[in-house]
């Protein structure tokens, strides 16, 4: 394998999708001669230790990689997910930078984009994400629309947010948080018969355990049961809500927005 084809593998690795053995022998590297081939093996075991949670043994490994080749994308983009779940914002930034200065990817604009997302930063999480979806024939193509949705809703491009939405459950339809993102805006929009319609979308993937509720999906489903006057939805949802969240801030103003329709 030539040096170019071992960068460009090491560019291509998804940070979650390699398992690597852990236990893999380095102490050999010394001796060979292959440098790019150590630094790939290294970058693998570093993937592998992150997977595991082991933090410091998959920086050490992916800082070996960085002293055979600084530019490795493979390495950068692995520390920067380290550092990210470590809460060290600003060096794993830097290394989702540096992953894509030195190797433009679309998993690398994909995990920058999340990242930025969970950041609070929407305007820098929708440039990412569009630069995924610029790949036709990516595997995250779905799951960057569904992403492109709720950033595009957070920064009021709602008209996009529908369009993503409805592509990436084109794409993958048991993609639930897509189902809600349109049955939210919908409901906001006061269209509320297309707003259950696609809550419900939601509700099947409940029942076939590809989804399940939480005390902000019940309290959609019961104002939109109300309206659509469907009576055993609301009942069912009322009492799931009161017996799995009655601590919930929703089931509060449910209690209050019931005692208003009962003195309506």
């Amino acid at each position: 394998m030539t040096s170019a084809s071992i960068r460009l593998l090491i560019s291509a690795l998804v940070v979650f999708g390699l398992t690597g053995c852990v236990t893999t022998t380095v102490s050999s590297f010394d001796a060979k001669k292959d440098l790019n081939k150590a630094a790939l093996t290294y970058v693998q075991i570093g993937y592998g230790y992150f997977e595991q949670g082991a933090n410091q043994q998959a920086k050490e490994a992916l800082t070996k990689a960085l002293a055979i080749d600084d530019q490795l994308p493979g390495a950068h983009m692995g520390l920067a997910r380290v550092y990210d779940r470590e809460l060290e914002f600003k060096l794993a930034d830097s290394h989702f930078q540096k992953a894509l200065r030195y190797g433009e990817s679309t998993e690398g604009h994909f995990q920058y984009g999340v990242y930025l997302y969970n950041r609070g930063d929407y305007k820098g999480a929708y440039k990412q994400l569009n630069k995924t979806l610029e790949d036709t024939v990516s595997t995250r193509r779905a799951q960057a629309f569904e992403y492109q949705g709720i950033v595009a809703s957070r920064i009021d491009k709602m008209d996009v947010a529908i369009s993503s939405y409805n592509r990436a459950l084109a794409l993958n339809p048991l993609l639930g948080n897509s189902f809600l993102g349109l049955a939210n805006i919908y409901f906001e929009r006061q269209e509320l018969s297309t707003a259950y319609r696609y809550y419900n979308g939601f509700v099947e993937l409940v029942r076939a355990q590809h989804g399940r509720h939480n005390a902000t999906t019940l309290w959609l489903g019961i104002q939109l049961a109300k309206v659509a006057q469907d009576k055993n939805a609301l009942s069912s949802m009322t009492l799931q809500l009161k017996n799995q969240f009655p601590q919930s801030v929703e089931y509060q103003t449910y209690l209050r927005w019931q005692a208003e329709q009962d003195a309506a």
